[in-house]
């Protein structure tokens, strides 16, 4: 007892710091995760990937979803983003989580041109493969257009044959529920922001 009244002060002090300390932990550090909102059902598809096998968007449930409209045309932001998507990738391989918890689906707005091995071509330049990544096409542009814009992509195409659009990375949950739009164009977006938005779906 003695002890306790001599030294009252110094086990006050180290209390609170004790205290402040616990506080600042899971104030800062064990932040708990706030979930994605639920933003509307994604629309069903069904194509075919470059091998002809068909991918819908039922046959994919069970596995959270990132979805990109692209074309291999593309002068500008389609590249690019394909290649974050693709760093995207190998972090999900890393994590194990590839084609076993999680996938990609590129879908080209531009199927007469994009072939098969445009495709192919297209893809592997830009460091993406095939293992968890779908890449897929329609039957014809007017379709997939109308598709694109159900997922929130503003598109029109131009007297060219190109096509303007808004760059949007969706996700989609393992339920086929829109939970979030990205901005593919946001100059600081990292594959790790991609990630953690794709976490919080599984």
């Amino acid at each position: 007892m003695a002890f306790i009244k001599k030294h009252s002060f110094k086990i006050a002090v180290l209390a609170l710091c004790a205290a402040m300390g616990i506080y600042l932990l899971f104030t800062y550090v064990f932040v708990p995760q706030q979930p994605l909102d639920d933003l509307q059902a994604a629309p069903a598809f069904q194509m075919n990937d470059i091998d002809g096998n068909q991918v819908s968007l039922e046959s994919t449930n069970g596995k959270a979803r990132i979805v990109y409209f692209y074309f291999a045309n593309c002068p500008d932001v389609c590249p690019p983003t394909t290649f974050l998507l693709s760093e995207v990738q190998d972090k999900l391989k890393e994590q194990n989580k590839l084609g076993n918890k999680a996938e990609l689906i590129s879908i080209t707005f531009d199927p007469e041109r994009d072939t098969p091995e445009a495709i192919r071509d297209f893809a592997q330049r830009l460091d993406a493969d095939f293992e968890g990544w779908h890449f897929l096409r329609g039957s014809d542009w007017e379709t997939t257009l109308d598709l694109a814009r159900e997922f929130g992509v503003a598109v029109i195409k131009e007297e060219d044959g190109s096509f303007t659009h808004t760059n949007v990375i969706t996700l989609v949950d393992q339920d086929g529920r829109i939970r979030k739009w990205i901005n593919g164009s946001k100059e600081d977006l990292t594959a790790d922001e991609i990630i953690s938005d794709l976490n919080k779906l599984l």
